[in-house]
């Protein structure tokens, strides 16, 4: 089966790369690609479109135009990794994959509720880097009641095994995230946690298509490699043109602001 990719040339991509459906239950549609070097990318799929299937994302960037093994997650409860069971059920693919594939290193990649299982996985399995564009800091009622979007999906979670992502964060992984800066992407991009080991990034003149807007800019898979090498101030230079800023670091802040990851 294949699936959605969010990169240039996604179709090309996907015919050329072995991108194997290993798993398809009402909880995880899983797919697997074998790539030649020691890194391994876990790429989470968004919450995609009522009524249709999901499929992988970011084929292109997340191998690295086939370089890299990588696993790419679809979470068909669109949960926000709340199903029971889930998270249990991801952690072992991940770590199955990784010793079947020899990496060294295990990086993950998401947007939007796919950003949110990118960011928040690190708490539950080693991962050296972290990409959530344009993710969600939390869906919990208590934490976000002021941003309206994706209820229907939202009003399901009967319990929470994760309340606010700010929860998940480990000092062993670097965070890197990207929002835009519309209104509108406000509830979630204001709550977002500061910390040390975390990058954050804002792009005017953008609502929650980060993804689609790096790619029209032709500036997606480099980004996100970037961001996978941990040089936030390249990363930074490379998206000169979208005029794109970081949010204040915690040193920037008063003491009593400054939330610094576990």
């Amino acid at each position: 089966m294949r699936g959605k990719v969010s990169d240039a040339g996604p179709t090309r991509v996907s015919e050329r790369l072995d991108i194997c459906l290993v798993q398809d239950t009402d909880l995880l549609r899983v797919w697997l690609y074998t790539g030649q070097s020691d890194r391994m990318v876990v790429s989470f799929t968004g919450i995609g479109v009522e009524g249709e299937d999901l499929g992988y994302e970011f084929a292109k960037t997340a191998t690295q135009n086939g370089r890299d093994s990588a696993l790419f997650i679809a979470d068909k409860t669109r949960s926000w990794l709340n199903a029971p069971g889930i998270i249990e059920e991801i952690r072992q693919w991940i770590d199955a994959f990784r010793v079947e594939t020899g990496a060294r290193d295990v990086m993950t990649l998401g947007h939007s509720m796919g950003g949110f299982a990118a960011l928040a996985m690190p708490k539950y399995t080693p991962v050296k880097v972290a990409v959530g564009l344009s993710p969600q800091v939390s869906v919990h009622p208590d934490v976000v009641a002021d941003d309206p979007r994706w209820m229907d999906y939202r009003n399901r979670i009967n319990s929470f095994a994760i309340r606010d992502v700010s929860e998940t964060l480990v000092r062993d992984t670097r965070y890197f995230v990207v929002h835009g800066r519309h209104s509108r992407e406000a509830p979630q991009r204001d709550r977002f946690p500061r910390a040390d080991n975390l990058v954050h990034l804002i792009l005017p003149r953008t609502v929650h298509n980060v993804p689609q807007k790096l790619r029209r800019a032709g500036l997606l898979s480099s980004v996100v490699e970037l961001a996978f090498q941990n040089r936030p101030r390249k990363l930074r230079h490379t998206m000169a043109g979208l005029d794109v800023y970081r949010r204040p670091p915690p040193d920037a802040l008063p003491d009593d602001q400054n939330r610094v990851a576990r």
